[in-house]
């Protein structure tokens, strides 16, 4: 029976499962996103859509900074793994995610949150909400920011939406002449 390679340093022991860590990470979040999509948008029996809404769990720490510590691992650590410009293109992916429908739950989420402010405790829960979820968002696009430079410095490139879209040139048919066509042989 042999034993498995001993690595010469802590530092070596670990790099080698740099991409297993990335990916891993990456992994967790594009879970973490489908599990929660559906489980906001599935109705349930005691639920509506708004208090689904205003607890739906798309901005949360997991889902803020395990993306951005994949890429520091892909790209801060040398040597740059060759596949870091994918995997930052699937953060900002998972960045999008999080920003839209964090976006949008927060806001269907808000009417549901002051709908029952009727003491000064509900009050403090509704500011609260508010308050800390704006905040979430500004983390989140704050890192979904750095990101995009990461994905840019690694030589991605954006779609140009601002190129306007020219139509094909129209065919015009051939005009008749009156000499017959004549064929090569």
């Amino acid at each position: 029976m042999t034993t498995p390679s001993v690595p010469s340093s802590p530092g070596s022991a670990v790099k080698a499962l740099r991409p297993l860590f990335a990916w891993a990470l990456l992994g967790y979040v594009a879970l973490q996103l489908f599990f929660t999509f559906f489980g906001w948008l599935l109705p349930s029996r005691d639920t509506t859509f708004s208090s689904r809404s205003a607890s739906a769990g798309f901005v949360t720490l997991y889902t803020i900074v395990l993306p951005l510590l994949a890429l520091l691992i892909a790209t801060q650590i040398t040597p740059i793994l060759a596949v870091s410009k994918l995997m930052a293109a699937i953060a900002l992916v998972e960045y999008l995610v999080v920003l839209f429908f964090g976006l949008i739950s927060f806001l269907l989420g808000l009417g549901r949150t002051f709908d029952y402010v009727n003491s000064a405790r509900s009050a403090f829960g509704a500011l609260e909400h508010f308050v800390m979820g704006l905040a979430e968002l500004g983390v989140a696009a704050l890192v979904a920011y750095a990101v995009l430079r990461i994905f840019l410095s690694l030589g991605g490139t954006l779609p140009d939406f601002s190129a306007r879209h020219t139509p094909p040139a129209q065919h015009t048919p051939p005009t008749e002449s009156s000499e017959p066509p004549t064929q090569v042989l």
